[in-house]
């Protein structure tokens, strides 16, 4: 469940769901992440996931989905192999009725993760947490921080494509292409191949044999 200013909530409208993906871009920026790079995630389904994938899209950087629940020998291992150094992870969930604490059975596959250095912790219910200071960063907070009107990642993630706005401070932006969620409809979009005549429609260059060729390297065939 998200948070903001005025408290939880579990919807949020288009606009704030873009604005929260580029505050988590952010964000993992701010912690190191570069594109290529490893997010491990352990979370249910919930809109901060869909956050998380959005902020790794902006940065090209590769999520990594770890399950919730009782897989702490996965976990650890796939932590390890990937080289992951950030976590994002709740800190205690509902699954099918039952509570799982999840933030504690993550931290004891970290024991054996020296490489992790960040672990963002979002809060979906009232319980305790345990925490590792200067290493366990609330994701609110961290979302909080960022962006500001104008700021390096503002307009590259929204329904129309449009160019990025100069960086507003010395810290080094990752350098890749700007990336847009365009929600358009492709099937309204004229084929490069296409033509206003239908399969069928158009004069046969050398007889049916040729037409029924025409019409299977049509990519794809639309007009049937």
């Amino acid at each position: 469940m998200m948070v903001d200013q005025h408290g939880p909530v579990d919807v949020l409208n288009h606009t704030q769901l873009l604005d929260q993906g580029e505050r988590a871009a952010v964000a993992l920026a701010k912690l190191g992440v570069r594109p290529g790079d490893r997010v491990a995630v352990l979370l249910p389904m919930s809109l901060e996931s869909v956050v998380v994938t959005l902020a790794c899209i902006r940065l090209e950087a590769l999520r990594l989905t770890l399950p919730v629940g009782d897989h702490l020998g996965f976990i650890r291992h796939r932590i390890r192999t990937s080289g992951a150094r950030v976590v994002i992870t709740a800190g205690s969930c509902s699954v099918d009725g039952t509570v799982r604490d999840v933030k504690s059975g993550l931290d004891r596959a970290l024991w054996a993760c020296p490489d992790v250095h960040s672990v963002l912790v979002v809060q979906q219910l009232a319980r305790p947490v345990p925490w590792t200071p200067g290493r366990d960063v609330w994701w609110h907070e961290a979302l909080d921080a960022g962006p500001v009107p104008g700021g390096p990642y503002a307009g590259v993630m929204s329904s129309t494509p449009e160019q990025p706005a100069a960086p507003s401070s010395s810290r080094p932006v990752p350098a890749v292409a700007p990336a847009s969620l365009i929600f358009d409809d492709p099937l309204e979009r004229r084929s490069a191949d296409d033509t206003d005549q239908g399969w069928g429609d158009r004069p046969a260059e050398d007889g049916t044999p040729g037409d029924l060729i025409r019409f299977l390297n049509e990519k794809p065939p639309h007009h049937l």
